[in-house]
């Protein structure tokens, strides 16, 4: 197995195509990225970091040297594979489209409605740099759609349409 992972041949398996290609797929994506993604809030410097391994692990598919001057638009163009960045970004969609659409007496959905209502009146932000929690995240990864948290609560809550 480490000749496979220093080499990146799958031949030496002797597996179906299919096989190698579930292989490849956890290669690139590393399978550490996917044990968290959902509840991760991701910062820029940490999304760029994802997509750079995840660019150099198809490098190494492909057996590109770091030599040859191939640019990354070409690398994913001939993949096919979206950057890991996106695929996070989709899955934390659909994480929050399933709390939305939760009963109203489960925990997590109380947990999100309390947390996109209003602060009480009382309520005191902590001094220093706000903390980049979950929502924060879906909110950033909603910012390019021109929506908002509340609008999306509402539209969450058609699953077809969601």
């Amino acid at each position: 197995m480490h000749e496979i992972a220093r080499t990146g041949n799958l031949a030496l398996l002797n597996i179906t195509s299919y096989q190698a290609q579930a292989l490849q797929c956890l290669y690139s994506s590393g399978a550490l990225i996917w044990l968290g993604h959902m509840d991760w809030s991701v910062t820029e410097a940490s999304r760029q970091r994802l997509d750079a391994f995840d660019q150099w692990c198809l490098r190494r598919i492909l057996r590109i040297p770091y030599t040859a001057h191939v640019t990354n638009v070409s690398v994913r163009s001939q993949t096919e594979q979206p950057p890991v960045s996106s695929l996070i970004q989709q899955c934390r969609l659909k994480l929050f489209g399933h709390i939305a659409r939760a009963a109203a007496s489960e925990d997590h959905s109380r947990a999100l409605r309390a947390s996109t209502d209003r602060l009480p009146v009382d309520w005191r932000h902590p001094r220093g740099r706000p903390r980049q929690s979950w929502l924060r995240t879906i909110n950033s990864d909603l910012k390019p759609l021109n929506l908002g948290l509340h609008s999306v609560l509402r539209r969450a809550t058609d699953r077809p349409s969601w």
